[in-house]
């Protein structure tokens, strides 16, 4: 929902501050009714407009500030950030009052050098910058309340650059805004609608985002069933193929009966190398001799013993030859 924007301005009135140097503890910031400044100010409205209703306005934004509102000299409050100066108090109020003759600040509380300066007539003037809508000239707030020596403040256009309120947003409405309030809760009703819309779909959402973790936790167990299944396949081909080498061996003589239980316990590969690298026995259940000594010259237990340990019988017969050395 975008925020309209009422556009205000800002204008200073400045009224005497007691005569011949008397010192009053309340100033007239405003006058009543519809008024204009001496200089034809203001000149993007008809006129400023100040009534008990609107000045009830006024003096609640200022009762709804925790802080006192200061009174300084030549608004330089309004200033400082431009020239870099500080911004001495020369009093603060904090009450607002409207009478027959405009807008009062009462209980001001003057600093003693602000009393000096007004008790010798150096300052004679308290001056307020407010806010005002362009479009109906009624005052909205005040912005600004200062001692000065300037009826009307020079070079407003440059303390428009320096303050942030040219326009301010829809916090300061216009009155009489029922068009405003009609429309503002038909956006509402639309944010409702597509908050509740946007709560139903995080909540759809939300159930597919389980039932996605659900199937995929459910795949997970799927493959992992299919991996234990292809391992136990596996091993279960080796462990046949295992007795079906071991009982060819057997029948062809290539293992005595007495290797069988030393034979049980090689892996598939070392019974293999084992049975391809051995000669059959002879029938008094020797290996031929020729073939033990080939190459290699190692026993059948030394052949064997090379099977376990992963040697090559070349390997096992260079060492035991050099260690015999």
């Amino acid at each position: 929902m975008q925020s309209k924007v009422q556009h205000t301005n800002f204008a200073s009135l400045s009224f005497g501050i007691g005569a011949n140097g008397t010192l009053a503890t309340e100033a007239h910031l405003l006058p009543a009714g519809e008024f204009r400044a001496e200089d034809g100010r203001p000149f993007d409205t008809p006129s400023w407009h100040l009534t008990a209703d609107i000045a009830a306005k006024v003096i609640a934004k200022l009762a709804a500030k925790k802080n006192d509102t200061l009174v300084d000299y030549e608004h330089q409050s309004l200033r400082a950030e431009m020239n870099g100066q500080p911004v001495p108090a020369a009093g603060w109020f904090h009450g607002l009052e409207f009478r027959d003759d405009g807008l009062w600040a009462t209980d001001i509380n003057w600093t003693a050098t602000a009393k000096k300066l007004i008790a010798a007539s150096e300052y004679r003037y308290i001056s307020a910058v407010f806010l005002y809508y362009t479009q109906t000239g009624e005052v909205s707030e005040i912005l600004s309340v200062a001692l000065t020596n300037t009826p009307a403040i020079d070079g407003l256009a440059s303390l428009a650059a320096l303050t942030k309120y040219n326009t301010l947003p829809n916090n300061n409405p216009l009155p009489n805004g029922d068009e405003d309030m009609a429309t503002e809760k038909e956006e509402l009703a639309a944010l409702t609608t597509n908050v509740a819309s946007l709560t139903a779909e995080n909540k759809t959402l939300q159930t597919s985002v389980a039932a996605l973790t659900a199937e995929n936790a459910a795949l997970q167990a799927q493959v992992k069933a299919a991996e234990d299944e292809k391992a136990a396949v596996a091993l279960a081909a080796e462990q046949a193929k295992h007795a079906e080498t071991l009982q060819a061996a057997l029948a062809s003589k290539v293992l005595a009966p007495a290797q069988k239980a030393w034979a049980e316990k090689l892996s598939l590969a070392q019974l293999t190398e084992f049975v391809t690298a051995a000669t059959p026995l002879l029938p008094d259940g020797r290996q031929a001799q020729a073939d033990l000594n080939a190459d290699h010259g190692l026993t059948i237990e030394e052949q064997a013993m090379c099977t376990r340990m992963g040697v090559k019988p070349e390997d096992f017969a260079a060492n035991k030859k050099a260690a015999g050395k």
